[in-house]
């Protein structure tokens, strides 16, 4: 919740958000054997849980290893809303004791939820002081897949307000001046500061892949529908994907196989087949310009380049396309998509408790209730008018490479950095993956790969192609 520091079930914050924690947990990490671990928090979760498995690991010793970081860290980094350190810890403990099954993927491994997912027992504030005190006492769909799948739940992780408006507490881990992005700041940088190991987002514009490329990390923006929203905050059902965040490419596949799969309680879910752990890399990569290509800045331009020599170092084809002029509209349809689903949503809040409401927040909201029928009939036709051509040029094995963002990370007084370069894929529901692409600066830059409808295993061989030849 912005400005404020997390509650936890251990742990006390002083003024300075300093935390004090309890000592039970703060004993050195240590291997079944006895043996100290070196650095368990930086492993990734498929490194981590092969490990565990294994009997390399506990997944209490790497529970513990993850709160030392977030012990360092998070007076800083400011990522968790609500941590619990000794609900983790005695969950971890309960695993150790049976051992792992074979559809337990993630068994042991820590993760952190979105603020705005429904996670039992935890406060899920949506990023507003309006619902501060919201804990819901069932998991949403994807968080139940989690748990099924072995993770320990460490806590939630900061949103923006509403996941749209007024940034929370969460700085870069890179650089505490500047923006982690918006919405999925938290989730992306207690990845990035390796915090936990994997991260649950969501997107109804850029909220996964614009903090994943700020942070210089992972971050999957499926196919729309192939992961489940029920049971997390709505801002427009039309726009609305959830999506991992990781710091490898392995860990989002895996998340993947976690996560997707049909709900059939939820309206807009479609059965995508989870990326294959070896598929073939794409046949042809086209160079999209546009739409809004006038706010891509050198940085970003040059990080395109970049990611299109190692493609074609890798011995693919690159061909570089403009999209026609009418793309730029998508800025007019992601406005009235999102607004009106915003005042459908939240409208009440605002007309309860509009005081707790920033003036961004409130101005969506009356935006939203001004949208006419008839303008908003228009924005679904111009969508899928986009998602037509799209589909077209997207032939199979051909994945698009374009800039992800304007710019590297912004000063935090400037915001959380624009999404506009972003809206396009989610508009037309596309799976879209923020992929690390050098440095500008001192500071993460990175380009998006997208592929066709239920392409993901397409889209992760191009990033693996790419990572390689870089």
């Amino acid at each position: 919740m912005p400005g404020t520091a997390p509650r936890t079930s251990s742990a006390t914050w002083n003024d300075a958000s300093t935390p004090t924690w309890t000592k039970s947990w703060r004993r050195p990490s240590r291997s079944r054997a006895g043996a100290p671990v070196s650095n368990p928090a930086d492993l990734s979760a498929t490194a981590a849980a092969a490990a565990i498995r294994r009997g390399r690991l506990t997944s209490k010793a790497l529970v513990r290893a993850c709160l030392e970081r977030i012990f360092q860290r998070e007076p800083v980094v400011r990522a968790f809303a609500d941590l619990q350190p000794e609900q983790a810890l005695a969950w971890a403990e309960k695993l150790d004791a049976r051992g792992p099954r074979d559809d337990e993927p993630l068994f042991g491994v820590p993760v952190a939820i979105k603020e705005v997912f429904d996670v039992a027992g935890y406060r899920c504030a949506w990023g507003t002081p309006i619902h501060t005190t919201r804990v819901s006492s069932v998991d949403a769909p994807a968080v139940a897949r989690l748990r099924k799948a072995g993770a320990v739940v460490l806590g939630t992780v900061v949103s923006t307000e509403y996941a749209i408006a007024a940034a929370g507490p969460t700085t870069n881990p890179h650089d505490p001046t500047r923006s982690p992005g918006g919405s999925s700041s938290g989730a992306a940088a207690a990845v990035a500061a390796k915090m936990v190991p994997l991260a649950l987002g969501s997107q109804s514009i850029g909220s996964i892949i614009r903090p994943a490329v700020y942070c210089g990390v992972f971050g999957l923006k499926p196919t729309k529908g192939a992961i489940s929203t029920r049971g997390t905050m709505a801002l427009a059902e039309e726009l609305d994907h959830v999506g991992p965040i990781a710091r490898t490419l392995d860990d989002i596949a895996l998340a993947c196989r976690v996560l997707f799969g049909h709900d059939p309680a939820g309206a807009s879910s479609c059965d995508v087949t989870p990326p294959a752990a070896v598929a073939a890399p794409p046949s042809h990569v086209l160079e999209v310009v546009g739409p809004l290509r006038q706010r891509v800045r050198p940085a970003s331009a040059a990080a395109v380049q970049r990611a299109a020599a190692a493609l074609r170092k890798a011995g693919i084809p690159v061909s570089r396309i403009e999209l026609p002029p009418d793309f730029d509209r998508i800025e007019w349809v992601i406005h009235t998509l999102l607004c009106r689903g915003i005042a459908k949503h939240h409208g009440i809040d605002r007309d309860r408790h509009g005081e707790r409401m920033s003036e961004r927040m409130r101005e969506l909201v009356d935006l939203g209730r001004a949208i006419t029928d008839a303008e908003y009939t228009g924005a679904l036709a111009l969508a899928g008018q986009f998602s037509e051509q799209l589909a077209a040029m997207l032939m199979p094995g051909t994945v698009m490479l374009t800039a992800a963002v304007d710019d590297v990370a912004p000063p935090l007084p400037e915001g959380t950095g624009s999404p506009l370069l972003q809206g396009l894929w989610t508009v037309v529901g596309l799976p879209a993956l923020a992929v690390p692409c050098g440095r500008h600066g001192g500071l993460p830059i990175g380009v998006q790969l997208i592929a066709g409808h239920g392409q993901e295993s397409v889209l992760l061989a191009a990033a693996r192609k790419l990572l390689a030849a870089l």
